[in-house]
C-alpha cells in the first residue's frame, strides 16, 4: 500500500505531446463509480418494493463486497523506466483533394448542388448571354472607330441635263394607250370560205379580171372584199359593174369592232386617232369616181384636210408595225385620190381601192 501513496503518475505521447495521468485521480474515479453503483442499487429497491429492507442492504454489501475482490490494481513498478518513449503513433491527416478549376469545376458544382439543373441552366444562359453581348459589343466599336477614319468624301457636283432640241422630242419614250372606236362602212363581198387558201385563189381570179381584192380573216373565217363605199347604193352599183365583168358579188354594211392599243408612243397615238376620219373621207372620193368616174373639190379638199395630221409625222419616228401599215395605207389612198381628180382613168380607181381594203385588213388585225 506504499506504492498508492506516492503519487506515481503514468505518462502517454499522442502525436508528440505527452499526457500525464496521476494515479490518485484514478482512485478518486474508482471510488465515485463504487458510490454511484450503491446509490442506484438503493433506488432500484425502494421503487420495486419486491425485496425488504434488510435483504437489499445485504445484497448491496455483498455485490460490493464481490466488486471489491474483483478488482486488482496494477500499479507500474519503481524500478521500471516511466520515461522511456512510449511508442507514439500519429493520425494521419486525410488529404485534401485537390480542387478542380475551370468552368467544368464550376458547373459540376452547380449540378451537385441543384439536382434539378435549374440552376446550372440559368447560370449557362446568362453567362453565354454575357458572353455574346460583350462580343457584339466590342465588334459595334470597331464599325464606329472604322466609321470615324473613313474619309469624308467630296459632294458630287450634278452635270446640268442637256437641253432638249428638236430631234429629241418632248416625252420621248413614254407609251400610252389608245382605246380606238368601232368603225363602220360598206363593202362588196366577192365570198366567205372556210380557209384562207381558197379565199387566196379567189382573189387572184379577181385581180386577173381587172377588180380590187383583199381577203381579210374574222371569226375564224375568210372573208373576199372586192371594194368599199360610203352607204349601201353605191355598194350596190358599185357591185353591178363588177357582176358584169362575171365577178359574183353582193353589197352589205359591216362593223368593227372597237379596240385598245397599248404602249404606243406619242406620234403612234395620233395616226390612230385620226385614222378612222381618214379612211371615211376616202371611201366617199372611192364611191364618188366608181359612180361617177369623178371626185368633186369639196371630197378632195376634206380628205387633204383629214390626211394633214399624217404630213408632220415621219415614219421614223413609228415603232409600232400595225400603225405604220395603217399609215401607209392612207398615205397612198391620198395620193391615188388625188392623181384620180387629175385623170379619171380605171387604174388609179382600182389602186384607190386596193389601198382602202388593205386599211381595212390592217385595221382587223390590230
Amino acid at each position: 500500500m506504499d506504492r498508492e501513496e506516492k503519487g506515481k503518475t503514468i505518462t502517454i505521447k499522442i502525436n508528440g505531446k505527452n499526457h500525464t495521468f496521476l494515479e490518485a485521480a484514478r482512485k478518486e474515479n474508482e471510488r465515485l463509480k463504487m458510490e454511484n453503483k450503491s446509490e442506484r442499487l438503493e433506488e432500484e429497491t425502494v421503487q420495486t418494493n419486491k425485496y425488504d429492507y434488510s435483504s437489499a442492504i445485504e445484497a448491496a454489501a455483498s455485490k460490493e463486497a464481490a466488486d471489491e475482490e474483483n478488482f486488482d490494481w496494477i500499479l507500474p513498478d519503481e524500478s521500471s523506466d516511466f520515461d522511456m518513449d512510449v511508442q507514439e503513433y500519429k493520425i494521419a491527416k486525410q488529404p485534401k483533394k485537390q480542387s478542380q478549376k475551370g468552368i467544368g469545376a464550376i458547373s459540376k458544382n452547380f449540378k451537385k448542388n441543384n439536382r434539378n439543373g435549374m440552376l446550372s441552366s440559368v447560370f449557362l444562359t446568362v453567362f453565354f448571354a454575357i458572353l455574346l453581348g460583350t462580343s457584339f459589343g466590342l465588334l459595334l466599336l470597331k464599325l464606329v472607330i472604322t466609321e470615324n477614319e473613313t474619309p469624308v468624301d467630296q459632294p458630287v457636283i450634278a452635270e446640268p441635263a442637256p437641253e432638249k432640241t428638236e430631234d429629241t422630242p418632248a416625252g420621248a419614250g413614254e407609251t400610252e394607250s389608245v382605246a380606238l372606236d368601232p368603225l363602220s362602212t360598206f363593202i362588196v363581198q366577192g365570198g366567205v370560205f372556210s380557209n384562207k387558201g381558197a379565199a387566196e385563189q379567189m382573189k387572184d381570179g379577181a385581180i386577173q379580171l381587172g377588180a380590187p381584192a383583199q381577203v381579210v380573216e374574222m371569226n375564224g373565217q375568210a372573208f373576199l372584199y372586192v371594194s368599199v363605199a360610203d352607204s349601201i347604193e353605191h355598194a350596190k352599183e358599185i357591185g353591178a359593174k363588177l357582176k358584169s365583168k362575171g365577178i359574183e358579188v353582193f353589197a352589205k354594211p359591216i362593223t368593227f369592232e372597237g379596240k385598245t392599243l397599248k404602249d404606243l408612243q406619242g406620234e403612234e397615238r395620233k395616226v390612230m386617232e385620226a385614222a378612222g376620219a381618214i379612211y371615211q373621207s376616202l371611201a366617199v372620193g372611192a364611191s364618188e369616181a366608181a359612180a361617177g368616174q369623178t371626185i368633186s373639190a369639196s371630197t378632195l379638199e376634206e380628205a387633204e384636210k383629214q390626211g394633214s395630221i399624217l404630213k408632220n409625222i415621219s415614219e421614223d419616228k413609228l415603232k409600232h408595225e400595225g400603225v405604220i401599215a395603217i399609215k401607209t395605207e392612207l398615205d397612198q389612198a391620198i395620193e391615188q385620190l388625188k392623181a384620180y381628180k387629175q385623170t379619171p382613168e380605171l387604174s388609179i380607181q382600182t389602186k384607190l381601192q386596193q389601198h382602202l381594203l388593205g386599211f381595212l385588213a390592217v385595221y382587223q388585225t390590230l
